[in-house]
Order: structure tokens, then sequence, then C-alpha cells
């Protein structure tokens, strides 16, 4: 069967959504949208697709099955849900949307229009956190303990100029835990499990002028009863891999950037390395490889396919938010959060 695909937003991101689908077999690109007519008209060239300027004339395009959106956060629910009133299955870039209300009505609107609903959170297809995710469920590290997830990247001066809209309340919604470390908080409650209460305290030290901070620490505990932290920072120069802890009873396990850094459970042999490095973005956002948005990718459009729910579905998208929300809200009041869903 061939899908045809539709990609909203000519920026980065879009270029390796684009890449990764020119490697999917029976995968498409028939339709690119974008605000800027030159920038969106080279986009397609680029990738032998149709380019458009007006989103309703886009969602028009003949035989477009899927729309990927890539755009900032701030509008993932008013495309979202334009696009699934035209009957257009949908995946959206992380996080889902900035405000739990927001997500609410994108979930909504797609379950009201029978479309799918995928939120994209590349790095739980890693080969190497699939090994981690199987010891955990497997039960091999025992009762959990700890789980931390540390974020120490940089942004530089250009990333936060005056008009972007990085580090904006209405588009980005935050900073570097919204839109850099999400990923690896998606990571750490998706091992760890729900949440029950943060801490967080977060300020923008290295770039004063941005609504959001750039940086983040936080304390949590599980509902397991296991404790847990959480550092996020896009103002640590040089910027360093990220790292996922999980410790238990019987062991731990740590994920440095894509790799196993250190595997020691109890009757294993110990082991590091295995892992393609290729969401490294510490330094530079540029540096993504679209291997891992080329498997959730070819997910969604089995998904599609065989008429089931992809494995990062509108709900299981939202936890992270939620999760994040609880840590904004406690950095702003001084005060603990205590989490309902996640």
């Amino acid at each position: 069967m061939k899908i045809g695909i539709g990609i909203v937003g000519c920026g980065m991101i879009g270029a390796v959504q684009a890449e990764a689908v020119s490697r999917i077999e029976g995968a498409h690109l028939v339709a690119v949208c974008g605000r800027d007519e030159s920038r969106t008209a080279e986009f397609a060239a680029r990738f032998k697709a149709t380019p458009y300027t007006n989103y309703e004339n886009f969602l028009k395009h003949a035989g477009m099955q899927l729309v990927s959106i890539c755009t900032p956060s701030g509008n993932h629910a008013e495309l979202g849900i334009a696009a699934a009133r035209h009957g257009k299955n949908i995946l959206v870039e992380k996080p889902i949307e900035i405000s739990l209300d927001r997500a609410d009505a994108l979930i909504e609107a797609c379950d009201g229009a029978g479309v799918r609903l995928g939120v994209i959170f590349q790095s739980r297809f890693l080969p190497a956190v699939r090994k981690m995710r199987q010891a955990i469920e497997e039960g091999r590290l025992g009762r959990l303990m700890i789980g931390d997830a540390c974020v120490k990247w940089y942004r530089s001066p250009e990333y936060y100029a005056p008009g972007s809209w990085h580090g904006s309340l209405d588009l980005d919604g935050g900073g570097a835990l919204i839109n850099q470390a999400i990923h690896t908080v998606d990571l750490l409650r998706w091992m760890m499990g729900p949440v029950e209460s943060v801490f967080a305290m977060k300020s923008a030290l290295r770039y004063p002028h941005i609504e959001a901070e750039d940086t983040l620490v936080a304390s949590l505990r599980y509902k397991s009863g296991a404790l847990g932290v959480i550092e996020a920072a896009t103002s640590v120069k040089p910027g360093f891999k990220r790292r996922l802890e999980i410790s238990g009873e019987n062991g731990t396990i740590i994920l440095d950037g894509d790799a196993i850094g250190c595997w020691s459970i109890d009757g294993e042999e110990s082991s590091e390395g295995g892992g393609e490095t290729i969401t490294d973005g510490s330094a530079n956002p540029s540096n993504i490889s679209s291997q891992g948005h080329r498997l959730q990718i070819e997910d969604m459009i089995c998904s599609i396919v065989e008429n089931r729910r992809p494995a990062i579905d509108g709900i299981e998208g939202r936890k992270s938010l939620e999760l994040v929300d609880a840590l904004y809200r406690s950095a702003t009041t001084g005060l603990p959060v205590k989490l309902q869903h996640s």
C-alpha cells in the first residue's frame, strides 16, 4: 500500500522527516506547506513534492493520507484539528502541544474524526532504549529505586535571537525542558512509570532575555516509591550527550547518548556501548539523523494500514507533557506539585 504524506513546516525538523520518508518503501512525500513561498518552493523541489503556502489548499491535496506537523509547538492543535476535520491521519512533533487543554482538544478532535494521532518521540525506537526497556519490563533490575534524566546541552545566542520562537511562551511553551529535554524526560517516565510529585526550580541563566528557562533542575517521587532527578539545560557549554540512569535493587543501566554506557545487573555480564548515535543535538540542533524518525514514521504508516493505534498515540504523547506541566508549575510557584495521571 502506498501512503501519501504531507509535511507542514519547512524548517530543520521538516527536512529530517522528509529525509526519513524518502527511505521508507511505499511512503511518498506528496505535498509540503510553509509560510515563506520561496523557502517552501525550494524545500518542495528538493524532495519532489507539491508546495503550498495556503494550509486549506494543502489539506485538499489528492492522495494524502497522513499529515506530519513540524511547526512551532504552540500551533500543533490548531493545525492538527483542521487536518482531522479533513479526514487526515496526523503525526505531530514533540511535544504534542504546549498546554494540556490544547493537547486534549487535539486528541478529542482526532477521536471524533476517526483518524489516528501519533506524537514523535523517536528515541523510544532506538535499539539501546528498547533493550533497556525490555530489561525493566522483565524485572531484571528488580525493584526500581532511582531514575534520573540529565540533559546538559548548549544552544548558541543565534538560537534565541530576537524574533525567534525558541524560548517563547506562546509558541515554544517553555525552554530547555519542553523543547530539548522532553525526549529524555519521556524515556524516564516510560522506564520508571507514573510520577506522583515533583519539585522544580528554573531560571534563564545564560540567556536572561528569553521568556522561558535555559536551566531547570527537579526532584521526583514516582508512584512506585522510587526517587529521581531531572536536569535540563541549554546553558551548558560545550554541551554533553544526554544521560538516562535507572537503578534497581539488582543493578544499574545507563543510557549515554544513544548507547548503553553501563549495563551492570546481578547475574548478567556487564557491558557498555552498542548503539548508533542518531539523536545527539547536544550542541547543534541540526546534528540529528533521520533514522529514529524513519522507524517511528514506519510504525505510524503500519498503524494506518493495519487499522491500529500507533505505538505513541495522543494519550501516550500527552503523558510527558503532563509531567512537564507539573515541573513548570512547581518552578513557578516554588511549591511541590502532585500529578493526577502521569
